[in-house]
C-alpha cells in the first residue's frame, strides 16, 4: 500500500534510547556584520522589497539561528578538520544522510543512523549600544575599481556583540562509546574558539562577515541508568532547560555551573582529569580520539598584512637621500606619507546637519566583551582591491590583457586560475564558484584620527565656484589595520600570485579603495606581511614577503621564486612556439 510504501521512509533507522546525555551550553559572540539570510518561498525582488532580510522567529521577531544551520556549520568544520578520516568520524557524530530518493542501491550500501547530537534554534541578543542595521553598497567593477551604475544591494545585518545561547545534546546509546564522541563534539566545537580559520555563519563570509568567538562554554551529564540522572534530565520542561542554559552562560544561575570555561576542549579534558565521575574507561578513550584526530589535517595557508593609509614618497625608490622620507635618512626605513579614506556611510544622528558623509564605523568587540563605534578599513573594498589587483596580474602575466574583460574567453588558464580562487560571477544560471581566499575578519583603523573636509564644485567652463554646492566629508586620515588572509588547498601558483600582489600594495601606489580616489584618497601600503604555510604534520613555515620584496638576495626571494614560475606555467596559454614572460 502507498501509505505503507510512505511509512518505510521514514522509518530508515531505529532511534534506541540514550543511556546517557551531555548539556552543552555555549555564549556565541558575533565579531563583526553577519547577515543570516531568511528562507523565503520566492525571490526578494517580488515580493517589493529590496532588502535582503535576515532570518527572524515569526512569533517574537526576534533574529534567528537555525539548529539545522548550527549543525551543518559545525559537521562541515569537522570533516574538513580530520581530512581523509573526516567523512566517517562526522557520520559518526551527526549521522549518515539517506542518499538521493530512487538510488536503491546507494541505500542498501549504507546505514543510516541518526545522529547523536541535537541542537536547539538560538535567538539573538543584541548588544544595547547597536542593533539591527540595513547595510547599502554598490557592486563595484572588478576592471575599472569603479561603482557600476544602478547596482545597488541592501542587506540587514546583525552588529558585533550581539550575542546567542546555544544548547547542544550528546546523546550516548552505547556507553563505550562516549568518549570517543565526546572527543569528536570538542573537535567540532573547536571551530567557534575564534582561532584560526574557523566557522563563519552567513552570508558573504570571503569579505569579512559572520566572524564569531563562543567564549564560555558549560558543561552537564545525565546518567540515564540512574534515578537521579534519569529525574534531572525528564522532571524539567523544555522552556526550564533553556531558562537553566541561558542562566549558566550568563552567570546567574541559582546552583553554581557544575563545569564551564572557554573552550568546551579543555572544559572537558579537566572535566575528565579531576573528577572519578565517568569512569577512567571514558577519559581513555577521549584522550585516545583526541590522538588519533587531534591534529588539524587541513592545508591551508595564511597571510597576516600589515596596512597603512598612506603611500610611501618616490624619495623612498631613489638613490638621493636628502628627501626625509629616504630610507637612508630614517635609519633604514621608509617613512610612509598619511593619507586619507572615505568609504561612505550614513553620518550619526548628531552631525546628520553638518556633513553629507562620514567614513564607515562599525561596533567592535572590546577586550572586556563591551561593544565601541570604531573606524573600519571596509571589508568589501579591501577584498574588492586584493581581487583587482590580482585579476590585473593574471592577465599581464598571460598576455590577454589588452583584451576586454569581456572578452576574455572562459577557456583562458588566467581566467580558469582566477575563478578558482576569487570566485566567479553567476553566468547563465548557475551559481557562482565560492572564493577560497577568505578575508577573516573585517579590519579595524587604529592610530589616525578623524578629518573634516570640505569642498565646493567647480564649474567646468569658467572654473569658478558653483554657489550653493559646498560639501562636507568627515574622513579618517592615517592609521593601520591588521588584516588576515585565509588560503584554502593552496598550491605554489597561488603562493606567487599572493606575493605579487604584495609588491604591488607595497610599491605601486595606484590602487585604491573607497571614495575620491581622483582626489589622492583611499592609498593603501604594505608595511608587513607573512605568509605561513599550515601543512598536516609539520611546523608552520612562515615567510616573510616584505624581506623577499626588499632583498634580492635574501633566503626569503629564493623561497619565493619557485612560487612565481608555478604562477607563470599556470597562468600562461600553451601555444607552440610563443615563451613565456619571465617575472622579476
Amino acid at each position: 500500500m502507498l501509505w505503507d510504501t510512505g511509512l518505510d521512509e521514514f522509518a530508515a533507522a531505529a532511534a534506541p534510547c540514550p543511556q546517557i546525555v551531555w548539556e552543552f551550553t555555549a555564549r556565541l559572540c558575533l565579531l563583526g556584520d553577519t547577515h543570516i539570510g531568511a528562507a523565503h518561498s520566492a525571490p526578494r525582488h517580488t515580493a517589493g522589497n529590496d532588502v535582503d532580510l535576515i532570518d527572524r522567529d515569526p512569533t517574537d521577531g526576534r533574529p534567528r539561528l537555525r539548529a539545522t544551520t548550527q549543525a551543518g556549520l559545525l559537521r562541515h568544520h569537522l570533516a574538513a578538520r580530520l581530512g581523509g578520516a573526516g567523512r566517517g568520524a562526522a557520520a559518526e557524530l551527526f549521522g549518515e544522510a539517506a542518499p538521493p530518493r530512487g538510488d536503491d542501491d546507494a541505500l542498501a550500501a549504507v546505514q543510516l543512523t541518526r545522529s547523536a547530537l541535537d541542537l536547539d534554534d538560538a535567538f539573538a541578543d543584541l548588544p544595547p549600544e547597536a542593533g539591527v542595521a540595513v547595510r547599502a553598497g554598490n557592486r563595484v567593477d572588478p576592471g575599472s575599481g569603479a561603482a557600476v551604475p544602478g547596482a545597488l544591494w541592501q542587506m540587514e545585518t546583525l552588529p558585533a556583540g550581539t550575542r546567542f545561547t546555544l544548547t547542544l545534546r550528546l546523546c550516548v546509546d552505547d556507553p563505550e562509546s562516549e568518549g570517543r564522541l565526546l572527543a569528536l563534539t570538542a573537535l567540532a566545537a573547536e571551530g567557534l574558539s575564534g582561532d584560526g580559520p574557523g566557522i563563519s555563519l552567513g552570508a558573504r563570509t570571503a569579505r569579512g562577515y559572520g566572524a564569531a568567538r563562543a567564549d564560555l562554554w558549560h558543561a552537564r551529564r545525565h546518567d540515564l541508568r540512574t534515578a537521579q540522572g534519569w529525574a534531572a534530565w525528564y522532571a524539567p520542561t523544555w522552556a526550564e532547560r533553556w531558562e537553566r542554559a541561558r542562566d549558566a552562560v550568563a552567570g546567574t544561575a541559582a546552583t553554581p555551573a557544575e563545569e564551564d570555561g572557554a573552550s568546551l576542549l579543555s572544559l572537558l579534558a579537566a572535566r575528565l582529569r579531576d573528577t572519578p565521575d565517568p569512569a577512567a574507561v571514558v577519559a581513555d578513550a577521549f584522550h585516545d580520539t583526541l590522538a588519533a584526530h587531534g591534529d588539524d589535517r587541513r592545508h591551508r595557508d595564511e597571510l597576516t598584512l600589515t596596512l597603512e593609509l598612506a603611500e610611501r614618497p618616490t624619495a623612498a625608490f631613489l638613490p638621493a637621500p636628502e628627501d626625509p622620507g629616504h630610507p637612508a635618512a630614517n635609519g633604514g626605513a621608509a617613512v610612509p606619507r598619511p593619507g586619507l579614506l572615505m568609504v561612505g556611510d550614513t553620518p550619526a544622528p548628531d552631525s546628520i546637519g553638518e556633513v553629507d558623509r562620514t567614513h564607515l564605523r562599525r561596533p567592535r568587540v572590546t577586550g572586556d566583551g563591551g561593544v565601541e563605534w570604531r573606524p573600519t578599513l571596509g571589508d568589501t573594498a579591501l577584498f574588492a582591491l586584493f581581487k583587482r589587483v590580482s585579476q590585473r596580474l593574471i592577465r599581464d602575466i598571460s598576455g590577454e590583457a589588452d583584451r576586454g574583460l569581456g572578452e576574455w574567453p572562459e577557456h583562458s588558464p588566467g581566467r580558469r586560475l582566477h575563478t578558482r580562487w576569487w570566485g566567479g560571477e553567476s553566468r547563465g544560471g548557475r551559481a557562482p564558484a565560492s572564493s577560497r581566499i577568505r578575508l577573516r575578519e573585517a579590519a579595524e583603523l587604529t592610530g589616525g584620527t578623524s578629518q573634516r573636509t570640505a569642498r565646493v564644485n567647480i564649474d567646468a567652463l569658467f572654473g569658478d565656484a558653483v554657489d550653493t554646492r559646498f560639501f562636507a566629508d568627515d574622513v579618517y586620515a592615517g592609521g593601520r589595520a591588521h588584516v588576515t588572509l585565509d588560503i584554502s588547498r593552496p598550491d605554489d601558483a597561488v603562493r606567487g600570485l599572493i606575493a605579487l600582489i604584495v609588491r604591488e600594495l607595497r610599491t605601486v601606489p595606484l590602487d585604491t579603495i573607497g571614495g575620491g580616489s581622483g582626489i589622492g584618497n583611499g592609498r593603501l601600503t604594505v608595511t608587513g606581511a607573512v605568509l605561513t604555510r599550515h601543512d598536516p604534520g609539520a611546523p608552520p613555515q612562515p615567510c616573510d614577503l616584505v624581506a623577499a620584496i626588499d632583498d634580492a638576495r635574501g633566503p626569503e626571494r629564493a623561497a619565493v621564486t619557485p612560487w612565481l614560475a608555478a604562477l607563470r606555467a599556470a597562468v600562461t596559454p600553451r601555444t607552440a612556439g610563443r615563451p613565456g614572460r619571465v617575472i622579476r
